[in-house]
């Protein structure tokens, strides 16, 4: 009977197992957090409210994503699955919070890659008239790493992460020795800059500091995404996660001290040089290591690179899924034969990030604060949000059952929830200078076309709604298990409820 029953099951669209492991996981994830490049622009906007108190910032800003990291942690222990936060909120919020997770986690990361395209386009155009006296448009650049981008994504999952693994080591090395050298011979080596005594407004200061931070920290979670091609995902995953939040959490914390004391920030003098300059990383590799400042300029340009290389994997693992599900038209949840890639969803997001990317390139400028600040803004409030919504999952989800923490389960998700409040206020709130001030009503104007997909679902094909992010890992569950799981998560929505018990 039970042989008969899986054979009327639907054959179901599976990812290419056991091809990735833990380093592989922490390469995708810190590359989409792009630590350089955080380094390169987010320090310099989080200067004028932080002030020498960047490090301390910083060092909250990790503590906080540590509390959010802590949700994906749990979850991907229990229910490992390319849909992320998309399936983690489906089992423990609910179907409606599952698909407006899946809605708003899709653009918010869908969104990113045109910023990145459009920046990639921009360094590369300024390092190439900066060193070889040539003009290159920017766009050229940008369809020429989009291309490989691409070919890569298509080909192989494996030797996307081992690209991103490659260039993360060699920024990453680089930009350490520049730290070292900075504290040894800077001239503002003080712990000062761990208190708010060091910023010029004091809590308020750190306090606006916290929410570039944590824009830096955005995209820890994108190793969650490879849970069903990871080995062993209820244990990889969970480390990679951690792995890649402790890695550049540490990275960013050392390298803020060091452009503190490099710069001599707890100088007055010097932090208003430092307010004036538009690129001290930049500055500080020319003071003390002029041997490394074409190498500096290289790894910005491989870091925005790996970053959209990292972006892109993560993004269409989240349209896969929901395509696979039917959420988002059955075509996108199509996999390569061959190559096992989500190959219908890497054409729907090349596509959105060409024209998207290139439209508001034009439009505001390929640079920091023009398309990459502007779809980033646009990108943070989705994510956010979802972080939110995760932490709230992990409270329902573990509440009633027996291994429930009430520390790790209930505590720190509400802390969680409390410290992600005010970066989300931050980005989002009105008032705002052009184009940012259209950041909310983007917002709001998607969620509100979620609701209405949604309500038409509902009304029109409630069965696309029960299936939200029924699948696991196959390593994780046997067919008969899964698809008991997929029944049980199927009832959990006609009964309005969430269904704790798919993972079996």
């Amino acid at each position: 009977m039970a042989d008969r029953s899986l054979e009327s099951t639907p054959k179901v669209h599976r990812l290419e197992k056991n091809v990735l492991t833990v380093p592989n996981g922490i390469a995708l994830a810190a590359a989409a957090m792009a630590p350089v490049i955080a380094v390169v622009l987010n320090a310099p906007a989080a200067g004028p409210v932080a002030g020498a108190a960047l490090p301390l910032s910083f060092l909250l800003a990790f503590i906080a994503c540590l509390l959010v990291g802590n949700s994906v942690v749990q979850f991907a222990r229990k229910l490992p699955s390319a849909g992320s936060f998309y399936t983690f909120n489906s089992y423990g919020l609910g179907k409606a919070a599952g698909f407006f997770t899946g809605w708003l986690f899709w653009i918010g990361y869908a969104i990113l890659a045109p910023g990145l395209f459009t920046a990639l386009g921009a360094f590369a155009h300024d390092y190439v008239l900066g060193v070889f006296h040539v003009e290159v448009s920017w766009w050229i650049f940008s369809l020429i790493g989009m291309a490989i981008v691409f070919a890569l994504s298509i080909r192989s999952i494996k030797a996307s992460v081992q690209v991103d693994l490659t260039l993360l080591i060699i920024e990453v090395v680089v930009f350490l020795i520049l730290a070292v050298v900075a504290i040894v011979k800077g001239s503002g080596n003080s712990a000062v800059v761990f208190t708010p005594a060091a910023s010029p407004t004091g809590f308020s200061g750190v306090g606006l500091g916290v929410v570039f931070g944590i824009l830096s920290f955005i995209g820890f979670d994108a190793a969650a995404t490879l849970g069903e091609e990871t080995k062993d995902p209820k244990r990889n995953v969970p480390l990679a996660v951690g792995g890649a939040l402790i890695i550049v959490g540490v990275f960013y914390v050392f390298v803020m001290y060091a452009l503190t004391a490099g710069y001599g920030l707890i100088h007055p003098a010097n932090m208003k040089a430092f307010l004036n300059d538009a690129n001290p990383i930049v500055t500080l590799a020319h003071s003390y290591t002029p041997w490394l400042e074409q190498i500096i300029d290289l790894c910005a340009i491989g870091g925005i690179f790996s970053c959209l290389l990292a972006i892109h994997n993560t993004t269409i693992r989240i349209i896969f899924s929901m395509g696979r599900d039917k959420v988002l038209p059955a075509v996108l949840g199509r996999v390569h034969p061959r190559w096992f890639s989500p190959y219908t969803a890497i054409y729907a997001q090349t596509l959105f990030t060409l024209i998207v990317g290139l439209a508001t390139g034009f439009w505001l400028g390929p640079g920091a604060t023009g398309a990459y600040g502007f779809t980033g803004s646009i990108g943070t409030v989705a994510i956010v949000i979802v972080y939110m919504l995760c932490n709230i999952a992990l409270i329902r989800y573990f509440f009633n059952l027996p291994e429930r923490n009430w520390f790790v389960h209930i505590v720190v998700p509400i802390l969680g929830v409390i410290a992600l409040a005010y970066p989300l206020w931050s980005v989002a709130q009105p008032g705002q200078p052009y184009p940012y001030n259209l950041v909310p009503y983007i917002a709001i104007a998607w969620i509100v076309l979620g609701i209405i997909v949604y309500f038409y679902f509902r009304t029109q094909a409630p069965e696309k709604l029960a299936a939200v992010g029924a699948f696991l890992a196959e390593e994780n569950l046997s067919e008969d298990r899964l698809m008991l799981a997929t029944t049980h998560h199927a009832e959990g929505f006609n009964e309005g409820s969430s269904a704790h018990g798919g993972e079996a």
